[in-house]
């Protein structure tokens, strides 16, 4: 992806609606702004979010933050992977009081293959800084499909152990078409399945047959 490509705008509301109903909605963050390079959000300000009256909770500028790095990672994932927090820490320097919201901007200090980090600023609205949170997000490898996993299960074998492991797989595909067969109410499908199932059931006897000579 080029530096430019990496700046284009995601879709605000199509990101906003990934939180309806988990705990970025119950927070009440709202994206502002969501490129590859920079998540930025409000939370505002509610009694509920308070440790004391009118100063709100250390550990709901945390979560609001712990949110923003992660999805500036997840904007960044290549496809099938998925992120989880490794580790935050947090620097408070100022209370967030006497402000209708905070503003949080999480900008990507390194992006590598198997994690990354990002740095959160939180601000109040007269601009004070609030916080500054790093986070490292490690990314989980896409799971390998049923198909990957069969060929990488083929590729690693010899002909022979290939051949041993197909054959089964053979006859289960045979059962199948005749299965289907027998619920099939079409004439014409239901002879094609079983045509099908023949070929299986031939292929699956050649293999075997294989074995047999060795």
């Amino acid at each position: 992806m080029s530096e430019h490509d990496a700046r284009l705008p995601i879709d605000l509301a199509a990101l906003q609606a990934t939180t309806r109903g988990f705990f970025p909605e119950l927070l009440g963050l709202r994206f502002l702004v969501a490129t590859r390079d920079e998540v930025r959000a409000e939370l505002a300000f509610r009694p509920e979010l308070c440790t004391t009256p009118g100063v709100m909770h250390g550990g709901a500028l945390m979560a609001f933050a712990d949110t923003l790095g992660a999805y500036g990672t997840v904007l960044n994932l290549p496809a099938g992977a998925r992120t989880t927090t490794l580790e935050s820490k947090t620097n408070f320097f100022a209370a967030a009081a006497g402000t209708a919201t905070v503003v949080g901007e999480a900008v990507p200090l390194h992006r590598g293959a198997r994690t990354m980090v990002w740095q959160t600023r939180i601000s109040r609205a007269d601009g004070r800084l609030v916080a500054m949170v790093t986070q490292t997000q490690m990314v989980l490898a896409a799971e390998p499909s049923l198909t990957e996993r069969l060929g990488a299960a083929f590729a690693q074998g010899t002909a022979a152990e290939q051949q041993a492991l197909l054959a089964p797989l053979e006859r289960a595909g045979a059962a199948l078409y005749r299965g289907w067969a027998e619920h099939e109410p079409n004439a014409e499908t239901r002879r094609a399945l079983l045509e099908a199932a023949k070929r299986e059931d031939d292929n699956a006897a050649v293999l075997e047959d294989l074995a047999k000579k060795r």
